[in-house]
């Protein structure tokens, strides 16, 4: 077979074409519930208020906690409810690639000449789009305007739609990996389950994650949880120095990388077994 570069360039940019109308779809989904995204942010705004009065109490009369001072906790808190939906904190219950499993429409899928990873990321970065505009800036203007802060206006934005990018994948991937368990069982609500778990803990939305003992700063650090929350919520209030944006993005680069190995191997390990069962 001779190779065409023109055939070649032709299939990519039908794939690139295949993507983006993924993305487009799943963005036209979420506009056409505008009442639910108003519950939405009358929800995010609900536990923003509850984390920030919260955090507000334990600094009392201390003027600085960690390096941190009380305006920076309720900026922090802002960011990362503004952000929530944005960076898929949570996973889709109801459409997910394990419900696809368990029902059998993953054949279909399977079927079609587009990658399963791909199209799900392609999906998850249409709703972040769609979220960016609808629920992240009336958030954030209204957590400024109630509080009286000042917007976070710093250098270390520059490198915040990078650590956007690489964070809404790497949420994407490791809910993928949680939800491709269900090639093995029945339901994968368990591993999905033990992920919100954990990505709650160690991803800093109940607290910073400077203020945890510095073992489990470690830890945190080890894990991609971090990477899928943390560093962009903190880069936009303005909590990390050059050095600090340097290990985040490092992080999130590092670990998408191992993710997205992981979820191939998941992938076609599972698609293997499925076939052989004739699933």
């Amino acid at each position: 077979m001779v190779f065409s570069p023109t055939a070649s360039n032709t299939a990519s940019g039908w794939a690139w074409a295949a993507y983006w109308h993924f993305a487009r779809c799943a963005f036209q989904r979420r506009a056409a519930y505008p009442l639910a995204n108003w519950t939405g942010i009358a929800v995010n705004f609900f536990f923003f208020l509850i984390h920030a009065q919260v955090l507000l109490a334990f600094f009392g009369e201390r003027k600085l906690a960690e390096g941190w001072r009380p305006e920076d906790a309720v900026l922090y808190f802002a960011g990362s409810e503004a952000l929530m939906m944005v960076l898929a904190a949570f996973p889709d219950w109801k459409n997910n690639l394990s419900e696809k499993i368990r029902s059998g429409a993953v054949a279909i899928d399977l079927a079609r000449p587009v990658d399963l990873l791909g199209r799900e990321l392609a999906e998850r970065f249409g709703n972040a789009i769609y979220f960016v505009g609808a629920r992240t800036l009336p958030l954030l203007v209204a957590s400024l305007w109630l509080y009286e802060l000042v917007p976070p206006l710093h250098a270390g934005l520059l490198w915040l739609p990078l650590s956007l990018v690489l964070a809404i994948a790497l949420s994407g991937v490791i809910w993928y990996i949680a939800a491709a368990s269900a090639f093995w069982s029945e339901s994968a609500l368990g591993p999905m389950n033990a992920v919100v778990f954990v990505h709650t803990v160690l991803g800093g939305v109940v607290v910073p994650l400077d203020f945890y003992p510095g073992w489990l700063q470690i830890v945190c650090d080890a894990l991609p949880f971090r990477g899928a929350l943390y560093t962009p919520v903190a880069l936009l209030t303005g909590q990390l120095d050059s050095a600090e944006i340097a290990f985040g993005l490092g992080h999130q680069v590092v670990w998408l990388v191992l993710c997205v190995g992981l979820a191939r191997a998941i992938e076609r390990r599972g698609v293997r077994r499925m076939v052989i069962h004739g699933g």
